[in-house]
């Protein structure tokens, strides 16, 4: 009987190592076919310059403002009015600002915010990894928040019928005015499809870094990864296995 359970062991120690070999070997072999794509938002003057076909259509209810297309994202302009009531619309009247080629974001009214739009022109999925931000001005806000401390505001959801307190990430960024741009490393907003950025107040943009992550489409052809590669992979699962029954026998 003893014999016969410890019979049992060594199988189910068999099957779970397999099963870890296969689900290793499976993993790394899909990591051959999904590539993570990096995405630069830079609001060069000539990218977004709307003379040219670089426009794409808008993607938000409504009437919404300017849209332009780079690396692969509809970077959209999004003017909310009448915040907070049940009349709130987007308008069309939300635009970017060319100067020195990055987005001067600026405080407009009380009930009203400003800010930029982001989704994949595929559809797919992306995540938000940094961006760049100035103070301009320390002398205006929209309701809710303070001079004092003028605050980036980043969210996936906005309800214009609501207030904006409480529907944003907020990061603070004080109330002195800095000579240079300063880096905003983020790690909230992964795997998402669409993502709102705005500020309480005055603030400049510019480059925000997005990654998005690529697998093959549907009935496009899969390149095999080569025979060293396959054979390297298949070695170290082997090996593994061939450890773990080895001190299964110990």
């Amino acid at each position: 009987m003893k014999h016969q359970t410890t019979n049992f062991s060594f199988f189910t120690k068999t099957v779970s190592s397999l099963s870890m070999t296969s689900a290793t070997f499976l993993a790394l072999v899909t990591g051959i076919f999904t590539e993570a794509k990096a995405a630069v938002i830079e609001f060069d003057a000539d990218t977004y310059a709307f003379s040219n076909s670089n426009t794409c259509t808008s993607q938000l209810p409504d009437m919404g403002g300017k849209c332009f297309l780079e690396d692969g994202f509809n970077v959209e302009a999004f003017s909310a009015l009448q915040i907070g009531s049940p009349t709130a619309f987007y308008s069309e009247g939300g635009h970017f600002h060319a100067r020195n080629s990055y987005e001067a974001q600026h405080y407009s009214d009380d009930d009203r915010l400003l800010g930029v739009y982001l989704t994949l022109e595929n559809g797919g999925t992306f995540s938000l990894e940094s961006l760049d931000y100035q103070l301009r001005d320390n002398t205006r806000a929209i309701d809710g928040y303070s001079t004092n401390d003028t605050k980036v505001l980043i969210s996936t959801n906005f309800d214009p019928m609501e207030p904006v307190l409480g529907q944003f990430q907020e990061y603070s960024l004080g109330s002195e005015l800095p000579d240079m741009f300063e880096t905003l490393t983020l790690s909230e907003f992964e795997n998402i499809t669409q993502l709102y950025i705005a500020s309480s107040g005055d603030v400049n943009f510019d480059n925000i870094n997005l990654t998005t992550t690529e697998t093959p489409e549907e009935n496009t052809p899969i390149s095999i990864p080569e025979s060293s590669t396959l054979v390297g992979l298949l070695t170290l699962g082997t090996m593994g296995f061939c450890f773990k029954r080895k001190e299964s026998r110990r």
